[in-house]
């Protein structure tokens, strides 16, 4: 199952190479919940587990020429794209995210229109729903508390239908029966 995941990735990142070569103006943005938290703490940080999937994810998208991440103010965010800004060596934008949902997605759409290239978003289980749908991208269900693997690849060409694809990275998170 690992191998297929892997596949459908490679497969929708080509096609993203493609596309981004044929049609200069398509951004693509890609967005993940942040990595497996610490409990406990008021700003967690990322556990062992979330570090490795962090890195898992920076390890995803080595073949994606990315010009910007964007993340909260807060630890799992940003320690989620750390790999990813350090490897492709792109700025990490802090957006805060406030106690207003909606000026927060907002602010994010703003600037993914204003950005060119190709954008990595790390945002919560609440969140990256609602920046898929902000950006023109399909509704989807908000995340349960315990999904991290989930990679999302929102294609946004300046002319025709925005697309999305929903893919998993790293080890899965679902809760597997013994």
């Amino acid at each position: 199952m690992r191998l297929i995941g892997i596949l459908i990735i490679a497969a929708a990142l080509s096609y993203i190479a493609i596309s981004t070569a044929q049609d200069s103006v398509t951004k693509t943005v890609i967005l993940v919940r942040h990595a497996e938290k610490m409990i406990g703490q008021k700003d967690p940080s990322l556990t062992e587990m979330g570090q490795v999937r962090a890195k898992q994810l920076a390890t995803t998208l080595v073949q994606t020429q990315l010009t910007l991440a964007i993340s909260t103010q807060f630890a799992r965010t940003k320690e989620t794209l750390i790999p990813i800004t350090d490897a492709q060596k792109i700025p990490l934008l802090v957006i805060p995210a406030t106690t207003d949902i909606n000026q927060h997605i907002e602010q994010i759409v703003a600037k993914v229109k204003q950005q060119d290239g190709n954008i990595v978003i790390a945002g919560h289980s609440n969140t990256i729903p609602l920046i898929i749908a902000s950006l023109g991208g399909p509704k989807i269900p908000m995340l349960s508390e315990d999904e991290y693997d989930k990679l999302f690849i929102l294609s946004i060409p300046q002319n025709g239908a925005i697309s999305l694809i929903q893919t998993q990275y790293g080890a899965s998170s679902s809760k597997k029966s013994e």
